[in-house]
């Protein structure tokens, strides 16, 4: 009787004496049961200690559990395919897939395995709010718990996103920038326009100044005076120089 409730505890939902035993101390396995433990360990070749790393550093990567209980049940799957005769290939995309053509093998609806992704350990479905962090730790990086050395303490690692944009690189990134914001004329060809309203305003005066010059010598051949003692040709601002002449 207690052999038997040994072995339903082991190939059920709780962790049996096994487990507890093989997995001491490994937190990153508690949320799986011995069966699938003992799964991931078989088809994946890695240790318990492992395999506990990396369900606590996809769950740290994510916020939320590693879905154990998928990943063992797909790596069910390649198992019985591999006995099949199931083959593995890289696809042009780069990613690697087993093809089960010629298996028989059926999904739980009943339909035909063509082919499946290798398994990979992922995070329990997200809810839309944890979509949405998924997406932005993507972007702009995030920190977690990873285990770099042959310990079983993790340690805290920033990982890049898309877009690493902490408050520092923002300012330097507008300081770099800000020459090209506060200009009025950016190019040659837009300062144009100025340099020859400037230079017909410049001739336009030098003709009216030519003007009252010639009414000037008239007037003194004629003994007469101008109203005022100012020389108006000689008071002609060269706008494009800085300066009067005199």
């Amino acid at each position: 009787m207690g052999s038997s409730t040994s072995t339903s505890r082991s190939s059920g939902g709780g962790m049996g004496p096994g487990q507890s035993m093989a997995m001491a101390g490994n937190t990153g396995l508690a949320s799986a049961t011995e069966k699938q433990a003992q799964t991931i360990k078989r088809t994946t070749g890695k240790s318990f200690k492992a395999i506990g790393q990396k369900i606590g550093e996809v769950g740290s990567k994510y916020r939320r559990p590693a879905d154990v209980e998928k990943y063992a049940k797909e790596l069910s799957t390649m198992e019985a395919g591999d006995v099949l005769g199931a083959k593995k290939f890289t696809g042009p995309d780069g990613v690697e897939r087993v093809s089960f053509v010629g298996t028989g093998m059926k999904d739980e609806q009943g339909r035909t395995i063509l082919s499946k992704q290798t398994p990979e350990l992922t995070a329990q479905a997200p809810t839309l709010r944890q979509l949405g962090g998924d997406i932005a730790r993507g972007v702009m990086g995030y920190n977690t718990l990873k285990y770099t050395d042959s310990s079983n303490i993790p340690t805290m690692v920033r990982e890049k996103g898309l877009i690493e944009m902490s408050p520092t690189s923002v300012l330097l990134n507008a300081f770099n920038k800000g020459g090209s914001f506060f200009k009025f004329g950016g190019s040659d060809s837009k300062s144009e326009p100025t340099t020859k309203t400037t230079e017909m305003a410049t001739e336009s005066d030098i003709r009216n100044n030519e003007r009252k010059l010639k009414l000037e010598k008239r007037l003194a051949a004629l003994g007469s005076t101008t109203a005022d003692n100012t020389r108006p040709f000689l008071t002609i601002s060269r706008r494009g120089f800085g300066g009067t002449m005199s």
